[in-house]
């Protein structure tokens, strides 16, 4: 006869298997913040869409990241021009190199 504690003993035997539930997630589609909120209404007002936000026929796999600024599409995101939006895009890549661990 086994003497001791088990794990039976040591955790609550829960009412529902965990295996056979269906996992559920907040998105931004259920609640989102104020702040996605707003953006979110910005982004599907057509006269404010940039290029980038259009409906396009075919997958879009270059909006120019390597062409002269005058050849580019402004806005490419509506209501933010080019010129901010690299700022953005370097200023998140800088960060985001900042943040993941280097072998």
């Amino acid at each position: 006869m086994a003497t001791g504690a088990v794990y039976k003993d040591l955790l609550p035997i829960p009412d529902d298997d965990p295996r056979h539930g269906e996992a559920t997630t907040t998105t931004m589609t259920d609640a989102p913040t104020e702040s996605h909120a707003l953006a979110m209404e910005a982004a599907n007002r057509a006269e404010h869409k940039g290029a980038a936000q259009v409906n396009h026929a075919e997958e879009v796999v270059n909006l120019g990241w390597n062409e002269p600024k005058e050849a580019i599409a402004n806005p490419l995101v509506g209501g933010l021009n080019n010129e901010d939006l690299w700022i953005l895009v370097r200023r998140f890549n800088k960060v985001s190199r900042l943040l993941v661990p280097t072998r």
